[in-house]
Order: structure tokens, then C-alpha cells, then sequence
């Protein structure tokens, strides 16, 4: 991968068309079935312009995942907002709730990508929840672990509960927090945190 400074404006709009590509394509075909070349023929840019941007296809799925969802993520929870409790999960859930409509919108559901969608949305939510935790840095190491475990089985619970419920969709996306959101809290007080 060549050197390309991320900040120039011409390298971040290579990287929309290419990402851009790439999504419209995942809605059509499988991503094992996807090349590079396909993705480029549809940004309508040279094969040697990707290897510039990425290091392959897994490393855009990867990035473009990310940046969906950390767009999702700062809009229900601000850079430099102290949310605890029942206000963060409750916009991590409706993060969640959305991030899934969209790739279910985006992607066909049959596809090879299910797994790496549900492993992105889990390290993300997990690193906020844990970034959240300010105190955990000054932690005994057995304590801190201990945290980690939490924020790792809380954003599980969130993901879980989001794809149960984005399989029907009975209930619009805020009734549905709100039933579950109690349930998430109460675990969480049996946790002393």
C-alpha cells in the first residue's frame, strides 16, 4: 500500500467512490464472489489507485463497516458527552437498532458478511462502553479485567437483542429499547459498578 496522506481532499473522495463501489456491489453479489477489479470498474478508477487505499478487500470491508457505524455512533453519542447509565444504553441501542436497519438495507442478508458485521458492531460498542468506564485506566489489573468483561458482555447483550429484534421489527425501534433497556440496567446494578 502506497503512501497517501488521509487528510488530502483528493485521497478522501477516492476513498467515497471506492467505498461507495464497494457497498452498491455487496447489495448485488456476494463478497466472496467480489474483486477488487469489480469494485474499481465501478468507481471508474484504475486497480493500482485501490492498493493506494487499501490493503484488500477485507481491510475495506473493515473500514467501511467502522466508518458507518462510528458515523451512527457519534450522532447518537457526541464526541466529549458524559452519558451513563440508562441514557447510554439506551443510544447505544438505538445506534444498534439503526446500524442494523441500514446493513440489512445495504447488504442482502444471505451473505458471507453476517459475521463481520456482528464481530465490527461488538468491538465498537464494546470500546465505547469501555471508554465510558474513565476510571478503568487506574484499575488493579484483575479489576480492570473484570470491567472488560462487562463492557465485552454488555455489548453483546445490546447486539443480541438488536438482530432478535431486527429479524421482525413488530415493535418500532424506541418501544423496543424501552422494554428491554430495564432488563440491561438491572443486570448492571447486580454488577456494583
Amino acid at each position: 500500500m502506497g503512501f497517501v496522506n488521509p487528510n488530502d481532499p483528493r485521497v478522501k473522495r477516492t476513498r467515497k467512490y471506492i467505498q461507495q463501489a464497494f457497498t452498491a456491489l455487496l447489495a448485488e453479489m456476494d463478497f466472496e464472489d467480489l474483486t477488487i477489479q469489480d469494485i474499481m470498474d465501478r468507481a471508474e478508477l484504475n486497480r493500482a489507485t485501490f492498493y493506494n487505499h487499501f490493503q484488500d478487500k477485507y481491510e475495506l470491508l473493515e473500514l467501511t463497516m467502522s466508518g458507518a457505524f462510528t458515523e451512527i455512533l457519534s450522532a447518537r453519542i457526541p464526541t466529549g458527552t458524559r452519558m451513563q447509565g440508562p441514557e447510554l444504553l439506551r443510544n447505544l441501542m438505538l445506534a444498534v437498532c439503526e446500524w442494523q436497519i441500514e446493513m440489512t438495507k445495504q447488504l442482502n442478508a444471505r451473505r458471507t458478511l453476517s459475521q463481520a458485521i456482528e464481530d465490527n458492531a461488538k468491538l465498537q460498542l464494546y470500546n465505547v462502553i469501555l471508554s465510558c468506564m474513565a476510571h478503568v485506566k487506574e484499575l488493579q489489573p484483575e479489576e480492570r479485567q473484570r470491567l472488560e468483561w462487562v463492557a465485552t458482555m454488555i455489548s453483546w447483550s445490546i447486539y443480541g437483542v438488536v438482530v432478535k429484534w431486527s429479524q421482525r421489527q413488530e415493535v418500532p425501534a424506541e418501544p423496543f429499547i424501552e422494554q428491554v433497556l430495564p432488563f440491561l440496567m438491572s443486570n448492571l446494578r447486580t454488577l456494583d459498578l
